[in-house]
């Protein structure tokens, strides 16, 4: 595996989610400080395509997402072995046309739209295609649409500027 980072680490449950901590030396490697970084790899042989995501200090955790746990029949506590590297592949959901229509007509939507992170544009547009007939998605699109709009219209942010709390 030319290329991959390999350790081992045990698994620690935060909330729901079961997480790896990624060692220093492999954070600054694959990581780059950026706050979330996209990896393939394996855990135990079993194939991983995931995000890691920043704890802090230039240090990473990784997912261990459940059906790796229950492929390894493992789970908090349990020690395993991790062999990842960066993932160059683009993963930004193919949009539907009828989204690409309505979001060319709704800037505002648009520019909300952009701000999201891949893995939500993915949800949503898993949300919007998982219909059996079209008239449905297109209501869901234009439902989705004017939503950001209203959105965007409720919270003005001035370009620059922080809002105080």
């Amino acid at each position: 595996m030319s290329g991959y980072h390999v350790f081992s680490g045990q698994i620690y449950k935060v909330g729901i989610i079961r997480f790896v901590d990624v060692p220093v030396d492999v954070s600054r490697a694959i990581g780059e400080g950026a706050i979330h970084v996209p990896v393939v790899g394996e855990v135990e042989g079993v194939p991983l395509r995931s995000t890691l995501v920043s704890r802090g200090g230039g240090y990473y955790r990784l997912a261990i997402h459940g059906d790796i746990r229950k492929k390894l029949r493992v789970d908090a506590g349990a020690v395993v072995e991790i062999a990842i590297q960066r993932d160059e592949e683009n993963r930004e959901p193919a949009l539907p046309p009828a989204l690409v229509f309505a979001l060319r007509n709704a800037p505002k939507a648009q520019a909300a739209f952009r701000k999201m992170t891949t893995a939500l544009r993915r949800q949503v547009v898993r949300y919007l295609t998982s219909v059996q007939q079209q008239a449905t998605m297109e209501r869901r699109v234009a439902e989705f649409v004017r939503r950001l709009e209203l959105r965007s219209l409720q919270n003005p942010k001035p370009e620059g500027k922080r809002r105080k709390k």
